[in-house]
């Protein structure tokens, strides 16, 4: 019976692989010395949770040789190494994982306010801005009426001017129209006023002689 326990405890040791992270258990110290034995020389001390790295298993002894996390190199009693954390150590990085988690989502919820906050204002930004392009519309449509009634205006403006140049142009041939009659009429009146006169002076020279035949007949 002894035999079979030795020897599941020889295999047991066995599996420990090279390089494999084990950690001090719940034994408050233990020793790392030169040897595998209570008669080799004490190299240092370990407190339960610290880490070590398994370099040789020696079942037969029960020792196994580690590498300390500070270079030592030395034996350490294999039943005082665990392959997880002793539970005050798990309690500690727990808690220290709980309080992480609580930062992250304090952060993360320091980051939703601020995105919601930036969405908001986004929101407002893009209602301003419809608003805006709504008024902006209007103007423009404003706008392009009025052009409209401009070009109107333009156009009635060209229609009178075009119609008063016509007029204008009327009037000068009227003018000359009038400057020539007038020159016909006093030319008229020249020749009516010489063929008078002529007359007249034509009256005053056969007058006299008709009553000198008259006279003469008597």
């Amino acid at each position: 019976m002894i035999a079979w326990l030795l020897g599941i405890a020889l295999a047991l040791a066995t599996v420990m692989a090279t390089g494999q992270t084990l950690f001090v258990s719940d034994q408050l110290v233990i020793t790392v010395r030169t040897g595998s034995s209570t008669e080799n020389t004490i190299l240092a001390n370990l407190v339960s949770g610290d880490a070590v790295q398994v370099l040789q298993a020696d079942g037969e002894s029960g020792y196994t040789r580690i590498r300390t996390e500070s270079g030592t190199e030395g034996w350490v009693l294999s039943r005082y190494l665990v392959e997880r954390p002793i539970s005050q150590d798990r309690l500690v990085i727990a808690e220290r994982g709980l309080a992480e988690a609580q930062v992250r989502i304090a952060t993360l919820e320091r980051s939703v306010a601020t995105s919601t906050e930036a969405l908001k204002d986004t929101s407002r930004r893009l209602e301003e801005a419809e608003t805006a392009n709504a008024a902006l519309t209007t103007d423009l449509a404003d706008l392009r009426d009025a052009s409209a009634n401009v070009l109107n205006i333009v156009d009635q403006n060209d229609s009178v001017r075009r119609r008063l140049n016509e007029s204008n142009e009327e009037v000068d041939l009227l003018r000359i129209e009038n400057d020539q009659l007038r020159s016909g009429s006093t030319r008229d009146w020249f020749f009516a006023g010489a063929g008078v006169l002529l007359v007249g002076i034509l009256v005053g020279l056969i007058a006299p002689r008709l009553r000198r035949r008259r006279r003469s007949s008597w």
